[in-house]
């Protein structure tokens, strides 16, 4: 047993490190390296990118900022550029303009006859701008028979209507407008008993030529001028009042504006100028000022028919209408009753209206030889929109009139 010792050998205990030791560092080896520069490379990589993200936020980011701060400068810049006068004008020329409204013309008028359905009319202008030429084509459009009140008219004055009062005879205008007034009367109870069917065909108008003088000299004519205004188209009785004043108390409507109302006022010339003026209207004064055929109806441009187109109107109808009236002041004396007999063997029942058996002795004289469409244009005077009432009336005065000859 001596022999077999165990040889057991204890580790020496290091030795502690010193700043004067060595330790023993391995270099890597190119695997260990590769792996190290491919963990780097990534690193850089990633970081780039990341750094790439985070300008494009902020430039986008800015860009947003850049673009609200402008949107709200523009929107600002707006604001003080519409306050700026326009086109360079001075501020005192803009606050001077801004108080005076301009307004563009209303829908101009073309139809004359149908824009006065249901008033009166008075006719406004100075001398020469064509009253009476209107006047009478107004009458003669609206269809009837036409009286003329006028106290200064030349023998080629109204040719073929019946005139009252020249030569300054008040007398026959006052008994003239009395009539009228007895007329109205009979119009408005014959309307009521008989309805509006029964005053078909008894049409009447009447002109008078510088109404406002007939204010202080004829008695009658206030009262005329009420009761025609309040019921004369009801009653079809057409008033056509001209002057060359355009103040409400030459007329005697001073205070009454009701009256006023009932009348449509068409302005001429000058006084149509000059009322655009008074409603400072600029655009509507240089529309008037374009043409002689522009006028105001009330405050609305009105275009009225060509001059000469209203002039030959005038002058075919006063030379195939004949006036039933001639006992007035201007002409005392009837016309003779050979020349309105009805033809032989027409028998004119007593029963007949005066109206229709005038209307029956014109068609008989004027139209023997006419055709139906002559007969209603020419003899009656019913054109335009009016031609259907006129042909109407013409079959009932024949039914009436030949036949009780059968």
């Amino acid at each position: 047993m001596g022999n077999d010792l165990i040889d057991i050998k204890v580790a020496t205990p290091p030795k502690s490190a010193t700043a004067h030791t060595w330790v023993e560092m391995h270099l890597p080896n190119a695997k260990t390296l590769g792996r190290y520069c491919a963990w780097g490379l990534g690193r850089v990589v990633f970081s780039l990118g990341l750094f790439s993200l985070y300008g494009v936020t902020a430039v986008l980011k800015m860009g947003i900022t850049i673009s609200q701060a402008t949107e709200n400068a523009v929107k600002k810049l707006l604001k003080v550029y519409d306050a700026l006068p326009y086109a360079g004008v001075p501020m005192s020329q803009v606050i001077e303009a801004s108080a005076v409204p301009v307004e563009e013309p209303l829908e101009i008028i073309t139809d004359i006859i149908a824009a006065i359905e249901g008033k009166q009319v008075m006719i406004i202008g100075e001398m020469g701008t064509g009253k009476s030429t209107l006047a009478q084509y107004l009458a003669y459009t609206v269809g009837g028979r036409v009286r003329v009140y006028e106290c200064e008219g030349t023998p080629t004055d109204w040719q073929g209507l019946e005139v009252i009062g020249k030569g300054e005879n008040w007398a026959a205008i006052e008994n003239g407008m009395a009539d009228d007034l007895d007329d109205l009367s009979n119009q408005l109870k014959l309307r009521n008993e008989r309805g509006d069917d029964a005053l078909v065909g008894t049409e009447r108008v009447m002109i008078a030529e510088e109404y406002p003088e007939l204010v202080s000299k004829v008695t009658s004519s206030g009262e005329w001028l009420e009761r025609h205004a309040r019921r004369g188209r009801k009653a079809r009785r057409f008033a056509i009042l001209l002057s060359q004043y355009d103040r409400v108390a030459a007329w005697g409507l001073d205070g009454k504006s009701d009256l006023a109302d009932a009348f449509f006022r068409i302005r001429l010339g000058k006084k149509a100028l000059s009322h655009a003026k008074s409603l400072k209207n600029e655009t509507l004064v240089g529309w008037l000022k374009s043409n002689q055929s522009h006028c105001l109806l009330d405050d609305t441009p009105l275009l009225l028919p060509p001059y000469r187109e209203m002039k030959a109107a005038t002058v075919r109808n006063g030379s195939t209408i004949v006036q039933p009236y001639y006992d007035n002041g201007s002409n005392p004396e009837k016309q003779p009753e050979n020349d309105l007999k009805p033809a032989a063997g027409a028998d004119l029942e007593e029963n007949c209206s005066d109206n229709d058996r005038v209307l029956w002795r014109l068609i008989q004289r004027l139209g023997s030889e006419k055709s139906d469409s002559a007969i209603v244009t020419e003899v009656l005077g019913f054109t335009g929109k009016r031609y259907g009432e006129g042909a109407a009336l013409l079959e009932r005065l024949r039914k009436q009139f030949e036949g009780s000859t059968k």
